[in-house]
């Protein structure tokens, strides 16, 4: 009985550490994982739904600006877009994780600024407005602006809206203290695991029983809500209803619940493989004992 307890307890804390291993890795080695994180950019198509939203906006400003749509066009390609795109993710997860001071996106805007350039002169010299003082503001405000646009965009995950509010700071406080507490679950896991080894040490193969158990039922209790969210897609509730972002934003959470859903089904890979090793071990004692038991 006194074994029996034993294994129940130190079960009942393998499981909550299991758990907390699995979610705590899953938030270090994906989605803080900026490798990881940038499959979305193609898994999602984002190049293609910036370009749309930014399409619609020119257009949209085209009556109040006065500048055509297709002075911006070579410079909101996919192919243009796409690496800023991917230079806002690795700096935006850079900076929440400490590796860098700076949230910003860099990218060389020549061709879209020589492009408004033309743009200004041909309308100047059609309509002789002489380049003055107000024309080089006008030139520099559309520069900037058209910039900006872009620039805003291509941060898919609103980076610079959430370090306004103050969010991101508050974030960058506890995000580099993930390794530490991926360390700590796996630790307090090996730490449990041994527990129970050593309290059923006149019968180590028990130890492979409750272990196998913990597995199994931490896993479970990851994969039940998160297949749940991943069928009804609970996540396409979020409220930011733009298409890069949302998409961004939604592509991100289901790959952490999808590496969730891996590292339960390897959890319960794992159990099946303690069960069978409690059952060959049990099965060669039994055999042992009942040969010595032959012999008398």
């Amino acid at each position: 009985m006194k074994h029996y307890i034993s294994g129940v307890f130190f079960t009942i804390l393998l499981i909550f550490s299991c758990i907390l291993a699995a979610l705590s890795g899953a938030v270090r080695f994906r989605m803080l994982n900026t490798d990881a994180v940038l499959q979305i950019v193609t898994g999602q198509q984002l190049a293609e739904k910036v370009q749309r939203t930014l399409q619609n906006e020119i257009r949209a400003a085209e009556s109040t600006t006065g500048i055509p749509a297709s002075v911006y066009a070579d410079a909101i390609t996919p192919e243009k877009l796409e690496p800023m795109i991917r230079s806002s993710i690795s700096n935006g997860f850079a900076y929440l994780r400490g590796d860098t001071a700076k949230l910003e996106i860099a990218h060389d805007f020549q061709p879209l600024e020589d492009s408004i350039t033309a743009f200004f002169e041909e309308y100047a010299g059609k309509h002789g407005i002489a380049k003055d003082s107000t024309y080089d503001a006008a030139v520099k405000a559309a520069k900037s602006n058209a910039e900006e646009r872009i620039l805003s965009a291509c941060d898919v995950f609103r980076f610079g809206m959430l370090e306004e509010a103050g969010v991101l700071d508050k974030a960058r406080i506890f995000i580099p203290w993930a390794g530490y507490a991926v360390a700590a679950a796996f630790g307090a896991v090996i730490l449990f695991i041994l527990l129970l080894f050593f309290s059923n040490h006149r019968e180590p193969e028990a130890g492979f029983y409750w272990t196998g158990t913990g597995f199994l039922v931490a896993s479970v209790l990851l994969l039940i809500p998160a297949v749940w969210l991943t069928q009804t897609r609970w996540f396409d509730r979020f409220a930011v209803k733009t298409d890069h972002t949302f998409s961004a934003v939604t592509g991100y959470l289901y790959g952490g619940t999808h590496a969730v859903i891996l590292t339960a089904l390897g959890g319960i890979a794992a159990a099946v493989c303690c069960y069978l090793l409690f059952a060959m071990f049990r099965g060669l004692r039994n055999r042992k004992r009942t040969a010595r038991h032959a012999k008398h």
